[in-house]
Order: structure tokens, then sequence, then C-alpha cells
């Protein structure tokens, strides 16, 4: 229904603190997921370093248009940090790494190819949040592309940062848990995803009432991969801190 409501009626930049509850509550679910995983300092600890990389990353790309390509935020988006990026990234961005990560290490048991279909997982999803961003003026970019006025280097820089961070979560999950198998995959818990169905049943519903069709149905096919993770009636056990992670 928020989705219809965002879609269908101007957002005003004076509502943009409506907006940013919503990425909070959006957020919340994987974190506490994560917390519960790592525990709360590591979990904690894992979050800031994310954030800040997140928040430097987007910096740095408004900047010097490097690896996004040069955009830039509207009013609509609300307060920013250094006047560049709005203090919600963190927490809007974040959720979709661990959902990756997530999916990604019951994909492939590997620890480099995790991290590659993690990256490429963040470019799908981007499939569906850019677009309707876009359309909704929440960013522009300078020189818009062929894909709902998307450039083709926001999908490579979307790849590129996915990959750094996604090593990064690994390297720092691997300690938290004490998981020492250098080839093999850490695999996070299930819940990990929950906000990125959030998330994405909001951004696909915003799709498909903005008649973007494409993005609609990337939205529908990852929100029923979720969910056959998410609701299935034999969830994936949180793995344990045993000797077993330790060789």
């Amino acid at each position: 229904m928020s989705g219809f409501f965002v879609a269908k009626m101007p957002v005003r930049p004076e509502f943009a603190g409506v907006s940013s509850v919503f990425v909070l509550v959006f957020a919340l679910p994987s974190y506490m997921a994560l917390y519960k995983w790592l525990g709360n300092k590591e979990g904690v600890r894992v979050l800031i370093i994310l954030g800040l990389f997140a928040v430097v990353l987007e910096s740095i790309a408004i900047d010097t248009g490097f690896p996004y390509g040069h955009f830039s935020y509207g009013e609509k988006i609300g307060a920013k940090v250094w006047g560049l990026v709005p203090w919600t990234v963190p927490f809007a961005w974040t959720p979709l790494l661990l959902f990756s990560m997530s999916l990604a290490a019951r994909w492939t048991t590997h620890a480099l190819s995790t991290i590659a279909l993690s990256a490429l997982l963040l470019v799908i999803i981007d499939m569906v949040l850019d677009p309707a961003a876009v359309a909704q003026g929440f960013w522009t970019y300078a020189q818009p592309g062929n894909f709902y006025q998307v450039p083709f280097s926001n999908f490579c820089g979307w790849f590129l940062s996915g990959a750094i961070s996604s090593w990064v979560f690994q390297t720092l999950a691997r300690r938290a848990r004490h998981f020492n198998k250098i080839e093999a995959a850490i695999l996070p818990p299930v819940a990990l995803m929950s906000s990125s169905f959030l998330i994405l049943s909001f951004w696909t519903s915003v799709c498909f009432w903005m008649e973007l069709w494409l993005p609609t149905a990337v939205g529908t096919a990852l929100l029923g991969t979720i969910s056959c993770y998410l609701f299935s009636s034999q969830p994936t056990p949180l793995p344990s801190l045993s000797t077993e992670n330790i060789l």
C-alpha cells in the first residue's frame, strides 16, 4: 500500500523524515538477526564498518563519479552527511549486503565464488531500486542511461562495491565466528534476508504502480526466491560456535 502512495502521489521534501523512518524500520529485522548470530559487540562492529564503507564510497562517487558515474541526491532524501550523502545510506544499503551474502552462501560453498555471486545479486537488486528511485527524483544521474535512466556505469559500480563489501563482511564474520576454513564460505543465517524482503516488497510495489515492468519482474523473482528460504518449513539452523568451525 505504501508503494502505491509513493508511486502515485508526489513525495515532498518536507516528508523526508517519514522516508527515513521507513529505512530504519526496514533495516531492523536483519540487524537483530546479525546481533543474534555474531553477538552484540561483533554485530555492532560489523555494522559500523560496513556503514562507514557505504558513506565513504558514496561520498567519493558523488565527488568524483567513481565508481557509479556522476550523480546527486535530491531534497526528498533528507539530511546529508558532509552535504553529500544521506545519513540513512548505511541503514538502506547494509541490509541488502546481508541478504546477498546469506543467499550466495547457500548457492555456493567456495569463499571467492560467494563474494562474486553476492556482488552479482546486489546488481540485480539495484535493477529494482534504482529505476524507481530515479523516477521518483530521490537521485539523478548527470548522464542518464538506457535502463530507465540508469547508466551502465552504475551497475558496474554496484558490482565493484558489492565485491569489496562482501569480502569485508566475510572477513569480519569469519573472525567473529572463529571460522578458519580458508576456501570455504561462512554460512550466515537465513534471517539476514528478512530486511531485504521488506525493502524489495516496497520498491517492487513502487515499480509496479509506476509501470516499470522489467524492474517489477526482477523484484518479483527476488521476492519469490527470498520467500523460499524465509518461509520454508525446514529453516536452516544457526551455525554454532563449536570446534567444527575452527578446523
